[in-house]
């Protein structure tokens, strides 16, 4: 169980790297449009602003679930069926189903592996909880309060 404590956590280190350097990303590229939107009415503003972050968002958590995908190939542990439920997909949809922690009951890891779909479902949690709080942090940043047409006196 140790080892796989390990091994998990040093995906999720990976993957966190991955995530910050597309946070990074997002504050970059997010303050040149909100330059560059500056006269633009507030909806449109944070359509452009939100459709970036998102964009930017989207390529980093399905690239951090290809790093799970790899890491499990690599590893080369078995994929086992659960109940009548046909499972069909390879090492990226169950990488996918444990990263969000949506987990149909298909399939689980098999051969003492079990411990990595939590694992990765717990990384997959806390860089969705740290993309939240990105959007979040571009809504303010695009000075859009929802139900209010008062901005911030700050």
């Amino acid at each position: 169980m140790f080892t796989l404590l390990l091994l998990g956590g040093l995906v999720s280190v990976v993957n966190f790297g991955i995530h910050a350097l597309m946070t990074a990303l997002v504050v970059v590229v997010t303050r040149h449009t909100a330059h560059r939107t500056g006269h633009l009415h507030a909806f449109a503003r944070l359509v452009a602003l939100l459709s970036i972050t998102m964009l930017v968002l989207m390529i980093a958590h399905v690239t951090e679930v290809g790093v799970w995908a790899a890491f499990y190939s690599r590893a080369g542990f078995p994929i086992q069926q659960t109940g009548t439920a046909q499972f069909t997909g390879g090492y990226f949809e169950f990488a996918f189903e444990n990263y969000t922690a949506l987990g149909y009951g298909d399939a689980v890891a098999g051969g003492g592996w079990r411990m990595i779909g939590p694992i990765t479902g717990l990384n997959g949690l806390l860089l969705i909880g740290w993309s939240v709080a990105i959007i979040f942090e571009v809504m303010r940043m695009a000075d859009v309060y929802v139900g209010s047409d008062k901005k911030d006196s700050r």
